[in-house]
C-alpha cells in the first residue's frame, strides 16, 4: 500500500455524531450515514466531499461523526455538531476495492507507516475522506472500483 504525507489546512466540519463501539464501529455507522445523507442539505451547498471523523476513543467506545466542510459553525441544524479540525500533517492511504477489505487496508497501512517511521498521534482527529469514488450506504460496497482516503494524524 502506498503511504504519503499531506498537510491539510484548518477545516470547519459539521455533521451528525454517534457514540459507537470501538470494537465494531461499522455496525452502527451505516445508520448514521443514512441519517446524515437525508439531512446534509440543511448544511447548504458543499464541495461533494464527506468526512468520517473519529473524535475520541475510550472505555470501549468512540465518538464518530459524518460531516461536510462548512464556512460557519455558528448556525448548525438541531442534532448536528461543529468540529474545528486544526491544520496538521497526516499519513494518507487510500483503500481501493470492495469495502469488506477496508479493515485489511487499515492494517496494511498501519504496518507501512511503522516501517516508514511515521508515528500516529493517537489523540489527534482521524479522518476518512469520501468523494465521488464511494459514498457509504449509497454505492454498492462490493464494487471493485470503490475508493476512499484514510488520514491518520502524525506527530511533528
Amino acid at each position: 500500500m502506498h503511504i504519503s504525507t499531506i498537510t491539510l489546512p484548518e477545516m470547519k466540519l459539521a455533521g451528525l455524531p454517534a457514540v459507537v463501539p470501538a470494537s465494531a464501529p461499522e455496525t452502527e455507522l451505516p445508520e448514521v450515514w443514512k441519517a446524515f445523507l437525508a439531512r446534509e442539505a440543511e448544511l447548504g451547498e458543499h464541495n461533494g466531499v464527506r468526512y468520517g471523523v473519529t473524535l475520541r476513543r475510550d472505555d470501549g467506545e468512540q465518538v464518530e461523526c459524518v460531516a461536510v466542510e462548512v464556512a460557519d459553525l455558528d448556525q448548525l441544524p438541531p442534532g448536528m455538531i461543529g468540529i474545528r479540525v486544526p491544520a496538521r500533517r497526516y499519513a494518507l492511504m487510500t483503500h481501493r476495492g470492495p469495502m469488506v477489505h477496508a479493515q485489511a487496508s487499515r492494517v496494511t497501512g498501519t504496518a507501512a507507516m511503522e516501517q516508514l517511521g511515521m508515528e500516529a498521534d493517537e489523540e489527534g482527529i482521524r479522518l476518512e475522506r469520501y468523494d465521488r469514488r464511494y459514498t457509504p450506504t449509497v454505492d454498492d460496497g462490493a464494487r471493485p472500483d470503490n475508493a476512499y482516503d484514510i488520514l491518520v494524524p502524525l506527530y511533528g
